[in-house]
């Protein structure tokens, strides 16, 4: 969470710059730009069997009951409208600073488990005589991660321009968040090959973020120093958008347009709270606050998607790309003035955000070698919405652009079809300004975060056909 104060922590004097650098190395973690992956990109999440495999890449050639997140409009002209439930059963997710610590020395975090996204299945199909109602809940947005660090150094062990004795320090940054979509969609067909649709979204949207570095030295004239910095805060925020389609499809080719609305603000609330202290032979400094039942916002931004199905023979080939509009500085979650205890002076802060716009796109590849048996492969980007330029909240830190890659294939048994496959997101940034934390590093160390995610995915639809 950026915070805007008004007045800055002084500086505690006696003690070094350079004890001040490797202070900052303990506590790293403190203002790493590295919290949760994730929670800046659009397309992290794949929802139905077939879009699955496909990265998503559907935009232009959804025919099934994903539509209703991906195109409405192609539910007025799918064949196959079954109940659908996809499931990621395994994903494996880990973020790491290589050297974020010193040479040879990295920070990270991982995670695995079970991770739904979507369970969707139509109403009617005769809604005023051909038209499609449909239902979905999606998870639209999940991560969550726990990075941690320690320092702790005597005698010869500290490096002699920092002139100190013992340094001892702690550093921990641990989030997450989640966002889940209920929608009803509605879709009319025009034709056979060409319909209209839209999905109205309420969302859901958690998040939390707590960070800690807690560092204690002492210099050779036996001069103490202790640095307390503890912050972080969570909410939860209602909003509702709408996502219009219009598809068209022949035998052999299909086409599809997206425009995604900006949400509008239902409710929300928060909190958040900061305690930074700072101890020295002739400094103190005590700033302390816990502030709850904040009001809350989170906005999501205008997007435009466009996308088309083309198939030669056995296989089909998928495009798909959209672009994401920027969002503007805005207020997550306003703070009320308070007196910071030591030196006494007012502090105010507001937690402010805001995206860059971005674009992604994908191919998809599926081949028919049965009638009952289909194989898949895909490849799509992930642009982070959030780049050095624009401010963004401690909760929301990601400036990765991800990237990813499915193989599956499905299986036909009747009226069921099953859906195997096994996908991998990875995606690395430079990260020099932790280079610049660390005494004597420059021109020697070239740390970076570094993200992973391998996932085993299986679908399951019933009522094909």
């Amino acid at each position: 969470m950026k915070e805007r104060n008004t007045c800055r922590t002084p500086q505690p004097r006696g003690v070094s710059k350079a004890a001040l650098t490797l202070i900052a190395v303990a506590g790293l973690l403190a203002s790493a730009s590295v919290a949760t992956a994730q929670d800046s990109q659009y397309w992290s999440q794949q929802y139905g069997p077939r879009a699955s495999l496909l990265s998503g890449v559907v935009i232009g050639s959804v025919d099934d009951i994903s539509g209703t997140y991906y195109n409405p409009g192609a539910l007025g002209v799918a064949d196959d409208l079954a109940f659908a439930i996809s499931a990621d059963v395994y994903e494996y997710e880990s973020i790491t600073i290589e050297d974020g610590a010193g040479q040879g020395v990295d920070l990270g975090t991982t995670k695995s488990g079970v991770r739904p996204s979507l369970v969707a299945g139509t109403i009617t199909r005769s809604l005023f005589g051909q038209d499609v109602l449909a239902y979905s809940v999606l998870t639209r947005a999940r991560s969550s991660s726990d990075i941690s660090t320690e320092i702790v150094r005597s005698g010869a062990e500290i490096p002699p321009e920092l002139d100190l004795d013992e340094l001892v320090g702690v550093g921990r940054v641990d989030g997450a968040f989640n966002e889940t979509w209920v929608g009803l969609s509605y879709a009319h067909p025009f034709s056979s090959s060409f319909g209209l649709g839209v999905t109205g979204y309420v969302a859901h949207r958690t998040q939390r973020r707590r960070r800690e570095g807690i560092v204690e030295a002492i210099a050779p004239d036996g001069s103490p120093f202790v640095d307390i910095n503890l912050r972080g805060g969570n909410f939860s925020s209602f909003r509702t958008l709408a996502k219009i389609g219009g598809y068209f499809a022949s035998e052999s080719f299909s086409a599809g347009l997206t425009v995604t609305t900006p949400s509008l603000h239902i409710t929300g609330s928060g909190e958040f709270g900061i305690n930074e202290a700072v101890f020295t032979s002739d400094t103190t400094v005590l700033l302390a606050t816990i502030q709850p039942d904040l009001s809350a916002t989170y906005k999501s931004p205008l997007s435009v998607g466009l996308g088309f199905g083309w198939q030669i023979g056995k296989a089909r080939i998928n495009a798909s790309g959209e672009w994401f509009d920027k969002i503007d500085p805005y207020v997550v979650m306003q703070g009320e003035e308070f007196i910071q205890q030591e030196p006494p002076q007012p502090i105010t802060f507001d937690v402010v955000q805001s995206m860059d716009d971005v674009f992604n796109w994908g191919l998809g590849l599926e081949y028919a070698f049965k009638e009952t048996f289909s194989g898949y492969a895909s490849f799509a980007t992930d642009a982070s919405g959030f780049t050095d330029e624009v401010e963004r909240a401690d909760l929301s830190l990601n400036t990765l652009d991800l990237y990813s890659a499915f193989l599956g294939a499905d299986f036909r048994v009747k009226t069921a079809r099953l859906t195997v496959g096994v996908g991998y997101g990875w995606g690395s940034k430079a990260a020099p300004e932790l280079a610049d934390l660390l005494p004597g590093a420059e021109g020697e160390l070239d740390p970076k975060y570094v993200y992973s995610r391998f996932r085993i995915l299986f679908g399951f639809e019933l009522g094909v056909g």
